[in-house]
């Protein structure tokens, strides 16, 4: 094990957590800066200047199509110049209470907004995956605006989401009942409280005792979903030895054979305590997706 994932798990304990705060403001940074473009340099003044001025639409009249289609005000505007000069509006509407991203062509004023109502959206995820609603959602300030539908059907989560739009399905994440890898094995429970689903039973070595050394590939969650770390992201797995991580670990692990993959979810009580710690909220059930890669 390196000296830097030495130093990572005395810090919490096992251990195995990055602080959870700075996982979700990093994922929240990457989701708003992922359409962004940090390559192009941008354009001179007067070359933008002279875009603006030729382009057909003027942003006062681009505003109030936005409006009308939106069937609301405008709150904010801007003009994106692209390649060759051309022009989009992109205005930012409140109509009841709701925000709406709305695009106006600056060359033809063609009006991109969100026209599919959110009922619209549920029957069409239904449609794909035949069951019952548990969660409907929008995005309507999204690139395109979004409706997110949750549907369980089959014993699985469809996550389906909806281009406002056109009303055309643009993603579906299927889920099980736990976050991470889908596993639709049997729950096993052990006298201790543990609990594991084999997703992928190993043809390796089993770790030898409690106090064997081993390597894996991780990713741990929170019960509602929260990534709060993962050795897969980093793309560097980590070695420690069982009797040195907290119980739930141990137990869970000391029985894998390498090759192997479960999915691991450990109560507080062998986990991080009624307390909690650092990131971990007080009494956590964790869940973690486990790949034993090695042993000695």
């Amino acid at each position: 094990m390196s000296r830097n994932s030495r130093m990572w798990m005395r810090r919490v304990g096992l251990s195995l957590a990055a602080p959870a705060a700075l996982v979700a403001a990093a994922a929240t940074a990457q989701s708003v800066v992922s359409k962004a473009d940090f390559e192009t340099i941008p354009p001179a003044v007067t070359e933008s200047e002279s875009a603006l001025k030729g382009a057909p639409v003027s942003l006062s009249k681009a505003m109030s199509s936005a409006e009308e289609a939106a069937g609301g005000a405008a709150v904010s505007a801007r003009a994106v110049i692209g390649s060759g000069g051309a022009v989009t509006y992109e205005f930012m509407c409140t109509a009841g209470g709701v925000m709406k991203r709305v695009e106006v062509d600056g060359q033809s004023g063609k009006v991109t907004a969100a026209t599919i109502t959110l009922n619209a959206a549920i029957a069409k995820a239904l449609e794909r995956a035949p069951g019952v609603v548990r969660v409907a959602d929008s995005n309507l300030l999204a690139d395109p605006p979004l409706y997110v539908v949750q549907v369980l059907a089959a014993g699985k989560v469809h996550e389906l989401s909806i281009d406002a739009t056109s009303g055309e399905i643009v993603e579906e994440v299927i889920k099980g009942r736990f976050p991470g890898v889908l596993a639709e094995g049997e729950m096993v429970s052990l006298p201790s409280g543990l609990k594991y689903i084999e997703v992928v039973e190993g043809t390796g070595a089993t770790p030898a005792g409690p106090s064997s050394n081993v390597k894996v590939h991780y990713t741990g969650y929170l019960v509602d979903g929260t990534k709060f770390d993962s050795s897969v992201d980093r793309g560097q797995p980590t070695s420690f030895a069982l009797n040195r991580v907290v119980k739930g670990w141990s137990e869970g692990v000391s029985t894998m054979k390498v090759g192997g993959k479960r999915k691991l979810i450990i109560p507080y009580a062998l986990a991080y305590g009624a307390e909690g710690r650092g990131p971990i909220p007080p009494k956590a059930t964790l869940i973690f997706d486990i790949e034993l890669l090695g042993t000695e």
